[in-house]
């Protein structure tokens, strides 16, 4: 898998995540059923093995909250959603700095390739 298919897939897991936090604030914490734990649970899960293990601790730290009912979760919940779009903005950030260095090195080749193969403008064509 290429980076950038990795990148795409775990944009993809994080917007995800981001519905299922965004949903937990509408409907409320109290309302969150065994479903929406084994999703935080299996986020979590998926988030330490891709290397966000911050954000995967705070996932953690958030179901916990929830199973005990504790006034803490509303902070948690918060705190989540604020590092998932961190994660987001970094991520996006990483992709640009790969097309960019991309198409700097596209111009620079193709600079190259022009000086070297290309027309020479000395040359009249009679020899």
């Amino acid at each position: 898998m290429q980076p950038t298919d990795e990148l795409e897939e775990l944009r993809v897991y994080l917007e995800r995540l981001r519905a299922l936090l965004e949903s937990l604030v509408v409907r409320g914490l109290r309302a969150c059923g065994p479903d929406e734990l084994a999703q935080i649970a299996s986020f979590a899960e998926h988030l330490g093995q891709t290397g966000a293990g911050n954000l995967a601790a705070l996932l953690s730290e958030l179901r916990d909250h929830i199973e005990r009912d504790d006034r803490a979760s509303a902070r948690k919940l918060l705190e989540a959603q604020t590092n998932v779009r961190l994660l987001e903005r970094l991520l996006t950030l990483r992709v640009v700095q790969g097309q960019y260095a991309a198409a700097i090195e596209a111009r620079q080749y193709g600079d190259a390739a022009v000086g070297a193969g290309g027309v020479d403008a000395d040359s009249d064509g009679d020899e």
